[in-house]
């Protein structure tokens, strides 16, 4: 596959997935800085005389307990989907499959298919068959998506306060709903790929649909 060069997008071809201590990192600066913050800050007497005279400091504390927060909720969602992605790829690599790229998406908040069972798959292979949807509870994929069915791939779009942006890719289906797949950054992380991810991942999805459905198209249909 000639055409991949991105690190992010060789990891999603090889079924890696990405380390997550920079994640916990991060997150440990945020749940360590807040409180360090609001203690040097009281120890300043300016600080504390401006608090005395104005309604500042409950906003000051929701603010930094709102830090604390995500740095929590950074970690914690890090660690979940690295575990349930980890039991996806052990399933997969225990059967018959052999993907040529894998595409971690998320589960939540995505207009989809009415076709994807529940749950919903959290991650999808490409093969020469097609498209597979894997979950952590089964050992087999829950939902096939054969090339012949796939007669275009694009890219999903949004209203975002007045403006259109990219959101997921689309993959027009004959005798049904699109599928809708939005992408997250990596095999193990929780958050989603942005419009800068997408047009990435959209010309290496074109790709592969063009290498690995080995059917006979006319031109006209090979897009």
């Amino acid at each position: 596959m000639a055409f991949i060069s991105d690190r992010w997008v060789e990891r999603l071809r090889d079924g890696t997935a990405a380390p997550s201590w920079p994640v916990h990192a991060v997150a440990l600066v945020l749940v360590l800085s807040a409180p360090a913050l609001v203690v040097a800050e009281l120890r300043s007497p300016a600080f504390v005389a401006e608090m005395a005279r104005s309604s500042r400091v409950g906003s000051v504390v929701l603010v930094e307990a709102f830090v604390v927060v995500v740095g929590f909720a950074i970690s914690i969602g890090t660690w979940w989907s690295g575990r349930r992605d980890r039991r996806v790829l052990a399933r997969i690599r225990a059967s018959s499959h052999r993907p040529a790229f894998f595409l971690p998406v998320l589960t939540k908040g995505i207009r989809a298919s009415e076709d994807l069972p529940r749950p919903r798959p959290e991650v999808w292979t490409f093969d020469t068959a097609g498209l597979h949807g894997w979950t952590p509870e089964r050992d087999g994929p829950v939902l096939d998506v054969p090339w012949s069915r796939i007669h275009r791939v694009g890219l999903a779009t949004k209203d975002s306060r007045g403006t259109r942006v990219d959101y997921a890719l689309w993959f027009g289906l004959d005798g049904g709903d699109p599928l809708v797949l939005a992408p997250r950054t990596a095999l193990g992380r929780p958050f989603g790929a942005g419009p800068g991810g997408l047009e990435t991942l959209l010309p290496v999805v074109r790709a592969l649909r063009r290498e690995l459905d080995h059917r006979p198209r006319s031109r006209s249909t090979a897009r």
